[in-house]
């Protein structure tokens, strides 16, 4: 699945359920099936550095000699690189792709976000664009931002209990939920965490990026079917299949201030 293809500078892509897990502990190799995936959309295994995810907010920014020998970055959520290819691995989550609107005006870099729940809530929107503004970057102005598939509201389902519904409305996020028919367990409600993570990036102060600069892709990891009938994307919460990730990644196409890097 590809984004952001109104900019010929840039690749950005996150694979589907048919490519393979892309993750360790998933069946078969992952390892060739991020090389065949990589190759195919025209990037190098070798130059590509993977975010170390944990549900966080952490940002880092990467350039050439920042590069991690060992292709991972460690504890991180969130890379924005002025060099490396960059890439990261997640099933139900949603990944978002940063990318320059026109590096005619010496900006060139890119950027790919998780934003899981926790994230979302915990405020990696906001640290994403404080530190675009610390490189100088204006997320007003500079920007245009993929959101890639992840679990949509008809999917994600949350109950009244500390991880529940409670925590959107004390952020202010009762818009974004929507009370359902209870089980026999109780109470339950669907939340759009496309929705917010999309009000966040319009009006979050750090970020106020028009809307008019971001895509939304409309399916759902849960419930998303090819014409065949199976499923189109890997589902932690359907399946529970470790290692079962979807690799999203994106490159600058033409890099004239960016150098390659060796890993």
């Amino acid at each position: 699945m590809r984004f952001l293809e109104h900019l010929p500078h840039i690749t950005a892509v996150m694979s589907e359920r048919s490519d393979g897990p892309m993750g360790p502990g998933g069946n078969g190799d992952p390892a060739e099936n991020r090389k065949r995936f990589l190759e195919a959309n025209g990037f190098s295994v070798q130059q590509m550095v993977l975010a170390g995810l944990t549900d966080g907010i952490a940002v880092r920014v990467l350039t050439t000699r920042g590069a991690p020998r060992d292709g991972v970055v460690p504890n991180t959520d969130g890379l924005l690189s002025f060099g490396p290819d960059i890439g990261l691995r997640a099933q139900d989550c949603f990944s978002l792709f940063f990318a320059p609107s026109d590096p005619s005006d010496g900006i060139e870099f890119v950027g790919l976000v998780h934003a899981g729940w926790r994230g979302i809530l915990g405020g990696i929107i906001a640290v994403v664009g404080a530190t675009l503004s610390s490189r100088g970057i204006d997320p007003r102005h500079d920007l245009e931002v993929a959101i890639g598939p992840g679990i949509r509201q008809c999917c994600y389902v949350v109950r009244d209990d500390e991880n529940g519904w409670r925590q959107y409305l004390d952020r202010g996020y009762e818009r974004f939920v929507e009370e359902i028919e209870p089980d026999a367990v109780g109470r339950r409600f669907r939340v759009d965490l496309a929705g917010i993570l999309l009000y966040q990036l319009t009006t979050f102060p750090e970020t106020s990026i028009p809307a008019s600069h971001i895509t939304v892709a409309e399916e759902c990891t849960y419930c998303t079917r090819n014409g065949n009938g199976t499923y189109r994307f890997a589902s932690w919460r359907r399946d529970g299949l470790k290692g079962a990730n979807m690799l999203s990644a994106i490159r600058m196409t033409t890099k004239r201030g960016m150098e390659t890097i060796e890993l």
